[in-house]
């Protein structure tokens, strides 16, 4: 297991205007919520903070904050065998402000409910619920860093075509049917598509159109042939082309060597 928890708490209230001061800071890592205003103290300086903040600090790295009134937040004690920074991207020992705050509590709850309760494997739905959570927020904060706020409209809806994309992939989308949608230039769609997902629409079609075809090689009643057109390939050696890229063998060998 890589994550384990020390303590937590969910949608905690304090006393009004209470205070936190760890000069020391704490032997885990400390992930907080903060859900009302509060003045925290980062490196000598005061910072005021919205509720909807959020902030890592590192082992040993002071904690010192308080209430402006209400005192409201959720928070995870947690430990790691390995240093954070080489897994997940996210600020450490400073205030940022995510998008899904509802979503970020959710997991908070779910661990703080895995921790008191301690049914039958907590510790590992505790370092999976704690591990989705900082996927959750480094998918966040890389998805904001790439500047995709200035083009937000745009973004909502190249991602909505993108699913559309994805989960049917048996269909024909060439990028003309693209551009008609999104009412861009082709030039426009290719440079938008990498900007935002870092892959090209056609790369990221064919790869879902193989993961498709690799669970439906799991049933032995249907033929090659039939996967090939169930997955949006017309031509069947472009198919097994395809497939003996990515996966290293032909359709026909899938299933024979360990990958099922």
């Amino acid at each position: 297991m890589k994550y384990t928890v020390e303590y937590c708490g969910y949608n905690v209230h304090n006393p009004d205007g209470d205070i936190i001061y760890r000069p020391n800071g704490s032997a885990s890592y400390l992930f907080l919520l903060i859900l009302a205003p509060m003045d925290f103290e980062i490196n000598g300086e005061r910072v005021p903070v919205k509720a909807g903040a959020c902030i890592l600090y590192t082992p040993g790295f002071a904690q010192s904050y308080q209430a402006v009134g209400e005192f409201y937040n959720s928070y995870v004690h947690f430990f790691t065998v390995q240093k954070e920074g080489n897994q997940i991207d996210i600020p450490l020992n400073t205030i940022f402000y995510p998008e899904g705050v509802e979503d970020i509590n959710w997991y908070i709850k779910n661990i703080h409910k895995e921790f008191i309760a301690k049914p039958l494997h907590f510790e590992e739905q505790i370092d999976t619920y704690l591990r989705q959570l900082l996927i959750y927020l480094d998918r966040n904060f890389q998805r904001n860093r790439q500047e995709i706020p200035a083009n937000a409209s745009l973004y909502s809806e190249l991602q909505s075509l993108r699913l559309r994309v994805l989960t049917y992939c048996e269909e024909d989308w060439p990028i003309e049917r693209m551009c008609r949608i999104l009412h861009l230039e082709k030039s426009q769609v290719y440079a938008y598509y990498q900007k935002f997902f870092c892959v090209s629409p056609k790369t990221e079609l064919i790869n879902a159109r193989i993961d498709k075809a690799k669970y439906l090689l799991m049933n032995e009643a249907l033929q090659i042939r039939q996967i090939a057109r169930m997955t949006g390939f017309n031509d069947i050696y472009h198919f097994s082309r395809c497939f003996k890229k990515i996966c290293g063998c032909p359709p026909s060998q899938y299933g024979t060597r360990g990958n099922r």
